[in-house]
């Protein structure tokens, strides 16, 4: 019956806007994204691009300002169509074995070690002689029969590695990703001991995981042939200041994690893409401020996610209102336009993520009580005011 009414008074064929939703997406490829936020990206992949320092900028917005949509949806597509291997990491770490763990998780360490194979097979010298037709990958495997082939093995895909793909000039890290490659067939997965450094079986060379995390670049550049490597980070809140992380050494061990990605970013082919609050924003600057000037190059490369404008409040219910209407009408409807100065003086509300959460409010509320188009702009402020109610408004009733 209200499925009816909507249809028959609203021109929808069922409420468009999801209560759960971040606000810019409908859980696929479709984005809304205003322009002024695409813009700056373009600016800033230009300017550092051709630029001599890090290639990273922070995303700064409040909690349901589309931060995590923005990083996993609009940037990994923005980058990966210049050919950039994209990488999503989630609530990371403190340290770097805790991004190597993530990273090689993600490519899958049976297959990013045979990718490394595959590159160095046409070089590796087994029994003395570069194979005319070198072995698969498993055959490689199976004929590792004894310590000491494995161990030759490794040497020469250490010396391969070093001299053949100048994936680094480290003969140490060079030999642990021969090392990888030859533990594959015990080994074809991942742990996070394998990557804390000083450990007696670890991957990563003491002191050196900046250097073992330009290899692995190296790598990715060349198994995937791509231009660059991406890597966007998200939820920094929970590093900077919540209690996940409450002691002051891990902190600093982390702003330690950070400034080696700064310093890799600079010399090599990786994005650093970093979200965060703006709580976030001012605990980062009170522990290192020198090191946020690098990351945001003196603030020029800071993307603040801002409540949206009137105009892109009113592009995104239209956006939204789209996804259920029947005919390619672009107005409000059945929303009022003076909505939109409604809006126009509720900063808070111009949140993505809130303001699809009000539009489903309404329109659920507006279908039940059978109210006419288009709905009445004091129903609207009723429904907001139950919903989200001003914060003086809010403090009263508290007190009451």
């Amino acid at each position: 019956m209200n499925e009816n009414f909507m249809e028959e008074k609203y021109g929808l064929f069922r409420n468009p806007f999801p209560p759960a939703a971040s606000g810019i997406d409908v859980g696929g490829k479709e984005l809304y994204i205003p322009d002024a936020w695409e813009e700056k990206v373009n600016e800033y992949y230009e300017t550092l691009s051709s630029g001599e320092g890090a290639k990273a900028f922070p995303v700064i917005g409040e909690y349901g300002s589309g931060k995590t949509v923005f990083l996993r949806g609009f940037l990994k597509d923005f980058f990966e169509k210049k050919r950039i291997k994209t990488f999503y990491f989630e609530n990371p770490g403190t340290q770097f074995y805790d991004l190597a763990d993530t990273l090689m998780r993600d490519l899958g360490r049976y297959e990013f070690s045979k990718a490394l194979w595959e590159l160095c097979k046409e070089h590796a010298q087994i029994g003395g002689q570069t194979r005319l037709f070198p072995l698969s990958f498993s055959g490689m495997l199976n004929t590792l029969k004894t310590k000491r082939l494995k161990e030759s093995m490794a040497n020469e895909l250490a010396r391969v590695v070093r001299d053949e793909l100048n994936l680094t000039d480290d003969d140490e890290i060079a030999y642990k990703l021969g090392l990888m490659i030859v533990e594959t067939v015990s080994k074809p997965y991942f742990d996070y001991r394998d990557f804390v450094a000083g450990r007696t079986k670890s991957l990563v060379a003491e002191r050196q995981e900046p250097k073992y995390f330009k290899a692995i670049t190296n790598a990715i550049f060349k198994i995937y042939n791509v231009e660059g490597v991406a890597f966007l980070i998200d939820e920094f809140e929970e590093i900077s200041i919540s209690g996940r992380i409450s002691s002051r050494t891990k902190r600093f061990e982390y702003l330690a994690t950070l400034k080696h990605l700064i310093d890799i970013s600079k010399q090599e082919k990786l994005w650093i893409v970093l979200s965060m609050p703006p709580d976030a924003e001012v605990a980062l600057k009170q522990m290192d401020q020198a090191l946020w000037e690098r990351f945001t190059h003196n603030g020029a490369t800071a993307l603040k996610l801002e409540p949206l404008s009137r105009e892109e409040s009113e592009k995104l219910l239209i956006w939204w209102l789209n996804r259920a209407k029947k005919g390619d009408e672009e107005t409000l409807f059945p929303l009022p336009r003076e909505f939109l100065n409604l809006l126009e003086k509720r900063t808070d509300l111009r949140l993505p993520r809130k303001l699809v959460k009000l539009g489903f409010f309404i329109l659920a509320k507006a279908t039940e009580k059978k109210i006419e188009a288009p709905i009445p702009i004091g129903f609207i402020e009723e429904i907001i005011n139950e919903f989200y109610p001003e914060e003086s408004e809010a403090a009263e009733n508290e007190s009451e």
